[in-house]
């Protein structure tokens, strides 16, 4: 008896195993096609609090490991936002065997992004999304594209003509018009001001700048002091504009068309002429809101940094996987506008 109670007792068992172990194998999510492995599905996929996010990935994992790069800058608050997108791609590919890779730039130096993309070559990874500079990076943004690496651009174009397969941002000629009228509205359409632009080599900037002065200078009681450089630095928009408040005491306003606008903002504050010189610039950041909240900055234009970081990765990856490329080539950001009359509705603390 003893012999076949045990004998029993093994049976049951390893019956009752067996059915544990075909449950917990139902219970496992996004068992997918190739080799078993599991992801969590893109429908259960929960955006940050606050970030809306363009795509979700195919519910696909790939049998070989898919690497991409995103080259930026990274000496700026917005350049950190756009990371801030890039890494959550990051995170929600990395059970689809997906690796990303952020590549930071120290500066706007041409030669600089260039090298980052010959490194990117070098290493045959498998796409690459990038804040295009400017035209200066084309022949290597081919290159790339002429080698199979899928290149995917946001913010500034790589130069109208390059192969890129698609890219995400605002149009900047649009965003420089747009940033011109808020100007010439908040001072009635007659007065001094300045540009404080990123860097005249900047293809983004410069769309910015002459899209601005696309509406202002077609208005005669518009007069522009002079257009300067702060290479996305606040220090120097704080200098630059400090300067100008000295030399010109009846400026009306400054338009900053890239990063650093809160440096601006705190010159004006400093000069004690808060709402008095109008500030009027881009990127919901803390650290321009804070000035926005506190009258300094008159109006700002958002243009979504953290989907620039986050939807060019997505898309590279929906593209290796499936084989089609984004349903659109062009990706326009419109954003919205926040002002010190509507920010708290618009950007609750």
């Amino acid at each position: 008896m003893k012999r076949t109670t045990k004998v029993l007792v093994f049976i049951l068992l390893a019956f009752f195993l067996a059915v544990g172990m075909t449950f917990a194998g139902g219970e496992k999510e996004g068992a997918a096609a190739s080799g078993g492995a599991s992801f969590v599905p893109a429908a259960q996929i929960k955006a940050p609090a606050g970030k809306p996010i363009i795509g979700l990935p195919v519910d696909q994992v790939s049998k070989k490991q898919i690497r991409i790069a995103t080259i930026m800058v990274q000496n700026n608050p917005f350049g950190m936002a756009v990371m801030e997108g890039t890494l959550f791609a990051k995170e929600i590919l990395k059970d689809r065997n997906v690796k990303v890779d952020w590549i930071s730039v120290p500066d706007f130096d041409p030669q600089k992004f260039e090298s980052a993309m010959q490194n990117v070559i070098t290493a045959q990874y498998d796409a690459v999304t990038l804040f295009g500079l400017s035209e200066a990076l084309q022949p290597v943004v081919d290159k790339a594209m002429a080698e199979g690496i899928k290149v995917y651009s946001f913010n500034t174009e790589p130069g109208l003509k390059s192969k890129r397969i698609a890219f995400w941002g605002q149009d900047g000629f649009w965003g420089g018009q747009k940033c011109g009228n808020l100007l010439m509205d908040a001072v009635g359409g007659k007065g001094k001001y300045a540009i404080i632009t990123g860097s005249f080599n900047v293809l983004g900037h410069e769309l910015r700048r002459t899209g601005a002065r696309d509406v202002l200078d077609k208005n005669p009681n518009m007069k522009l002091i002079g257009e300067f450089e702060n290479q996305d630095k606040a220090e120097e928009a704080y200098n630059i504009t400090q300067n100008l408040l000295t030399s010109n005491p009846d400026i009306a306003a400054i338009y900053v068309t890239a990063g650093g606008p809160f440096g601006a903002a705190k010159a004006i504050k400093d000069a004690g002429l808060t709402g008095k010189v109008k500030l009027i610039c881009h990127d919901w950041m803390k650290e321009t809101v804070e000035y926005v909240r506190s009258g300094e900055v008159t109006a700002v234009l958002d243009q979504d940094p953290f989907n620039q970081g986050y939807a060019p990765v997505i898309a590279a990856f929906n593209h290796i996987m499936t084989g089609k490329p984004p349903a659109k080539e062009i990706n326009w950001f419109e954003g919205d506008v926040a002002t010190p009359a509507d920010v708290a509705k618009k950007i609750p603390q």
